[in-house]
């Protein structure tokens, strides 16, 4: 005989009435309710430590730039300018929305260079109630000649640059991930990437080896990489 509360199966399953359902509905709701605020709470209660971390950081030489070449993934999208411009990377500051979780602010400060004038570069990322994504960027102020973006932009043989996507308003899932891996891996776990040690010693080793190597804990699942037709 079938429970009250469904009905029977040939199996002997028993089919959840719709009304479960409803009420399941209803909770999950509620707990992804839940899960966004301790999501904003993360964001409020961590501010003032990031900015006392800040701090330790700027007495670090070159600290970021170590950061930044030395991540399993954005360091990819180093190429070889990148890793001139990026040796002048002062600071990097996640600035994030307490009631909108899905905009944020990637700011890079720079000292003086030899590239463009900008003493820092934003890339801002935000996402309408519709889901539709966007993207804003600061304009490089280039030194004459110095624009090194402009120049291979229809290069089909292009490498990947991180500069470059500094200056881009794509909103396709590669762009958008790299900048999720930035906000939620490179920044956060920054202490980590500096003093991870990668062993150099198989000069055949590529990325796909430095990953599986990489701590587990760092990633749920590792962002894609962007090839070089997708740029």
């Amino acid at each position: 005989m079938a429970s009250s509360s469904g009905e029977g199966t040939a199996n002997g399953d028993i089919e959840v009435a719709g009304e479960v359902f409803e009420e399941m509905k209803s909770i999950q709701q509620e707990l992804e309710l839940v899960e966004i605020e301790i999501a904003r709470q993360r964001v409020k209660l961590s501010a003032p430590i990031y900015e006392k971390r800040r701090k330790v950081f700027e007495k670090i030489p070159d600290f970021w730039t170590t950061v930044f070449v030395k991540h399993p993934i954005v360091g990819t999208y180093l190429d070889y300018n990148d890793n001139e411009v990026i040796r002048h990377v002062k600071d990097l500051i996640i600035e994030r929305d307490e009631k909108d979780l899905e905009t944020y602010k990637i700011i890079l400060t720079f000292s003086e260079n030899p590239y463009f004038s900008n003493t820092e570069l934003v890339k801002e990322f935000s996402v309408d109630a519709d889901g539709t994504r966007h993207i804003k960027c600061s304009e490089i102020v280039w030194h004459e000649g110095k624009d090194f973006t402009k120049k291979r932009k229809n290069d089909e043989d292009d490498e990947q640059s991180l500069i470059r996507w500094f200056t881009e308003t794509d909103t396709d899932d590669i762009s958008w991930e790299l900048g999720k891996t930035i906000r939620e891996n490179l920044y956060s776990e920054a202490w980590v990437h500096y003093n991870y040690v990668y062993d150099d010693s198989d000069p055949d080793g590529d990325d796909e080896d430095d990953l599986d190597a990489y701590p587990d804990e760092l990633y749920d699942e590792p962002p894609p990489k962007r090839n070089k037709q997708d740029l």
